[in-house]
């Protein structure tokens, strides 16, 4: 039997495309919040801990949305945030709509899987998952990050 939602038939939707992520420098798209008050864990600096980020990140290239929302440093022993995004789509047959990421993200582990809970738009009622896979970082200074996702989305 197919899933119905006021007379409309449950749909899935692949979006593919790469998120890029800068945070340093005059064109930065994502800025620690406050950095002088956060609880940065002193055992391991490498993890982060406790780092909170706002990031409000347009695709760069052929610009097909942005990326809103904040990541936190959530692991005491690797570099895994947890992540809270909403992707608004700008361009092509969804302008206009979005959907929201949530969920674990260990950077350094390829591919990542993240939850889709919701959207707005064509997405209203949406649930999913996207695969995620490092394109590029800059490893000298970590200022510049590109991430693959592969997005699947069910929605009516």
């Amino acid at each position: 039997m197919a899933n119905h939602f006021l007379g409309q038939s449950e749909k899935l939707t692949h979006l593919h495309f790469y998120y890029h992520n800068n945070i340093a420098g005059p064109r930065a798209t994502a800025v620690p919040i406050n950095p002088k008050i956060q609880p940065v864990d002193l055992r391991d600096p490498a993890s982060l801990f406790g780092r909170l980020t706002i990031a409000d990140d347009p695709e760069n290239s052929t610009v097909v949305g942005s990326a809103q929302g904040m990541y936190g440093s959530a692991s005491q022993t690797e570099m895994s945030f947890a992540m809270v995004f909403n992707f608004a789509l700008t361009q092509g047959k969804y302008k206009g709509s979005s959907f929201c990421l949530l969920g674990r993200n260990p950077i350094f582990t390829n591919p990542r899987e993240l939850a889709i809970v919701g959207g707005t738009g064509a997405f209203r009622f949406s649930r999913g998952y996207a695969i995620l896979k490092t394109y590029y970082m800059d490893m000298q200074t970590g200022a510049s990050t590109i991430v693959e996702y592969d997005v699947y989305i069910r929605h009516y």
